[in-house]
């Protein structure tokens, strides 16, 4: 299904209220680059009032992202979350009120609560260590109750790559790190640059230094994927989570360094990241107990550095290109370079071969 199929009332049924929904108005939100995201603004008959807004999420409009989504099969993990892992997990996230998917056409919807006032998260701008200790609490709350599990048994879209799987992800990365390196060597430096290359012989070693149990990850854990509520307005968290389409199994610290190596401006994180990653090692040790070890989440934390170039590199290549998209690009490749540096990322792999 796409947005100009959307109407009063499909939209009223689905809300469970049919033939109640007078109009609706349609506006584009949010800066994805795989995903079409909508704001319906409603007008309901004499009686009904409430939602006076609801969103949607369709495939992209873009053919090459939206070929990319059905590929990678971004479109599928994103409906597989909201529809087997939302209510299996404490993170926040929006209410989900209809969900749908037909593969074999690459489409899918979503119809959900709008968070409105809450506002999206800048990647290009940054955030607060304040902001950055929210996000810490939520990649906690995601991680805990599937550290180790056996979920993607019994739901197959969050399987993670086995081992025929990275190597197909490594000969992929291969073929697109020149063409990055092209397309942005005015504007990268060459250290960042230098690193992308020394990734490509890297990544199986960087599969199979994963210390802690797999769980659950969002995999695109940053800002554009954050949603910050202002304060006092009655939920559960100010900060929920949205777009779901690289949830998998995988190295939970993963994440969190992720968003913390591009989330806080380089000389903000410095002076933080030693303080949130010991909130998030201790954090998932505190909540999973003995089946977490501080050394093994700290290591994958360090080792997790490299997530955020890794992404940068592939998805810059295979997604439809925008002004902002590859400035987003660029400033996670070079921010997670300096990360790596400052964690000892390119020691701690190289000395695995």
């Amino acid at each position: 299904m796409s947005d100009d199929r959307v109407d009063s009332d499909w939209l009223s049924t689905v809300l469970g209220r049919p033939g109640q929904l007078d109009s609706i108005e349609r506006r584009s939100i949010g800066t994805g680059q795989v995903g079409e995201n909508v704001r319906y603004d409603l007008t309901w008959s004499s009686g009904s009032s409430e939602p006076r807004t609801i969103v949607g999420k369709f495939p992209s409009l873009d053919p090459q992202s939206r070929a990319t989504g059905g590929a990678t099969l971004a479109y599928v993990r994103e409906v597989g979350f909201y529809r087997d892992a939302q209510h299996t997990v404490e993170v926040s996230t929006p209410g989900v009120h209809h969900v749908d998917e037909d593969v074999e056409a690459n489409a899918f919807v979503l119809i959900m609560d709008d968070l409105a006032p809450a506002e999206q998260g800048d990647q290009l701008a940054g955030c607060t260590v304040e902001h950055a200790g929210l996000a810490i609490e939520q990649a906690i709350a995601l991680h805990e109750p599937h550290w180790g599990s056996d979920f993607a048994s019994r739901h197959p879209w969050a399987a993670g790559r086995d081992e025929e799987g990275m190597a197909a992800f490594a000969e992929l990365f291969a073929m697109v790190v020149e063409p990055f390196r092209d397309r942005y060597a005015d504007r990268l430096d060459d250290a960042t640059l230098a690193k992308a290359t020394w990734l490509a012989g890297k990544l199986e070693a960087y599969s199979a230094s994963q210390r802690t149990p797999a769980t659950l990850v969002h995999g695109d854990f940053r800002l554009d994927n954050m949603l910050f509520a202002p304060t006092g307005d009655g939920r559960t968290s100010p900060l929920s989570i949205v777009d779901w389409q690289t949830a998998s199994m995988g190295r939970g610290p993963a994440d969190a360094a992720y968003f913390v190596g591009a989330g806080l401006l380089p000389e903000v994180r410095r002076e933080a990241e030693q303080e949130l990653m010991g909130r998030y090692v201790s954090g998932i040790v505190d909540a999973v107990g003995p089946a977490a070890v501080a050394a093994d989440v700290e290591f994958d934390y360090r080792v997790g550095a490299t997530a955020g170039l890794i992404m940068a590199v592939i998805a810059s290549q295979i997604v439809g290109r925008t002004e902002r998209g590859d400035e987003m690009f660029c400033v996670m490749a070079e921010r997670h370079s300096a990360q790596m540096d400052d964690l000892g990322t390119v020691d701690l792999l190289n000395d695995l071969g």
